[in-house]
C-alpha cells in the first residue's frame, strides 16, 4: 500500500471517494427492488469468494470482521478503507484482504440484514463500501494473459429485446479487424458466468432507456467484482435519455456515436493491452 501522505494514496482516496459516491447516488436514483437487487449482488458475489476459496492465510476472528462491519456502516465514510488500510499495513495479504476480510464481512452484513440487525440503509452504505474497497484493489488484478488480437465481448443488458444493434456494432467493428463475441438474451448469472471465463478484457454493453438501469447497473456491479481488470463501456438509448444515471454508473466510456466508440475502445484496448504487457 502507498504512503497515505504520497500522491498515490492521494489519487487512492479520491478513487474510493468517487466510486463510493457514484454507487450511492445511483442506488438513490433506483427503484428499492433495484437497489435491493445491487445490495444481494454485492453481498452474495463477494460471499461466495469465501465459499470458493480453501485459503485461510491470515485468518481474522469473527469479532475483528465485526467491527469491520461496523466500520463500513459507520458515519465516517472512510473509517471501513482505513480498517483494511490498517490491515494490510499490518501483513495482510490481497487475497487474505478478499477472502478472510472483506467476504466475511459481507457474509456478517448478509447475516443482520437477515436478522434486522442493520437497516437497509446500513446495508446499502455497508455494501457501496464494499464495492468500493475492492474497485480500489482492482488495479492491483493484472489479466494473466495477453489476448493478441483487437477483442471484445458485446452484450445486451438481461431482458432486453433490442438486439440488432449490438449485432450490427459487430458486423462494424468486425470490418475493421476486431474480434467481437456477442452475447443476447442471456439471463443474468448465464451472461456474468460466460463474461468471467472470457478471455477478453473489453466488454461493450448495450441499453435501452431508463428501464433498463437496474438491470445495467447490477450487471455492471457483478463484473466489476468478478473480472477487476475488464474495461467496460456502454452504447444503447440509456446515454442519450438517461445521462444522469449514466454518469454515476462504475463504466469507462460511453456513447452512441460509432466513429466515437472506435477510438473510445482503441484506447481501452491500448490500455488492457499495456497493463497485461
Amino acid at each position: 500500500m502507498p504512503d497515505q501522505d504520497s500522491p498515490r494514496a492521494a489519487r487512492t482516496q479520491a478513487r474510493y471517494h468517487r466510486v463510493q459516491t457514484d454507487v450511492l447516488q445511483l442506488k438513490s436514483r433506483l427503484p428499492q427492488a433495484d437497489v435491493g437487487d445491487i445490495v444481494s449482488e454485492v453481498l452474495n458475489r463477494v460471499t461466495a469468494l469465501r465459499k470458493a476459496n480453501g485459503d485461510r492465510v491470515n485468518l481474522p476472528t469473527r469479532q475483528k470482521v465485526e467491527r469491520l462491519c461496523y466500520a463500513l456502516i459507520s458515519d465516517d465514510m472512510n473509517e471501513g478503507a482505513a480498517f483494511i488500510h490498517d490491515v494490510q499495513e499490518d501483513g495482510a495479504t490481497l487475497e487474505a484482504v478478499y477472502l478472510n476480510y472483506l467476504a466475511e464481512a459481507a457474509a456478517i452484513l448478509g447475516e443482520w440484514w437477515d436478522d434486522d440487525h442493520v437497516t437497509f440503509l446500513e446495508v446499502i452504505i455497508g455494501s457501496s463500501r464494499i464495492y468500493a474497497i475492492m474497485r480500489d484493489l482492482g488495479y492491483l488484478f493484472v489479466p494473466d494473459r495477453l489476448v493478441e488480437v483487437k477483442s471484445a465481448i458485446f452484450a445486451t443488458v438481461p431482458h432486453e429485446t433490442h438486439v440488432l444493434g449490438v449485432q450490427m456494432a459487430a458486423d462494424l467493428f468486425g470490418a475493421e479487424g476486431w474480434n467481437i463475441e456477442v452475447m443476447s438474451g442471456l439471463p443474468h448469472e448465464t451472461l456474468v458466468e460466460q463474461i468471467t471465463q472470457s478471455p477478453f478484457h473489453i466488454l461493450g454493453l448495450s441499453a435501452g432507456g431508463a428501464h433498463s438501469a437496474g438491470a445495467l447497473a447490477r450487471l455492471i456491479v457483478a463484473v466489476r467484482l468478478a473480472r477487476p481488470d475488464m474495461r467496460i463501456f456502454l452504447s444503447g438509448q440509456i446515454v442519450r435519455t438517461s445521462p444522469d444515471l449514466v454518469a454515476v454508473m462504475d463504466i469507462d466510456g460511453a456513447t452512441n456515436d460509432i466513429e466515437e466508440a472506435k477510438h473510445i475502445l482503441h484506447d481501452l484496448w491500448l490500455d488492457s493491452s499495456a497493463q497485461a504487457g
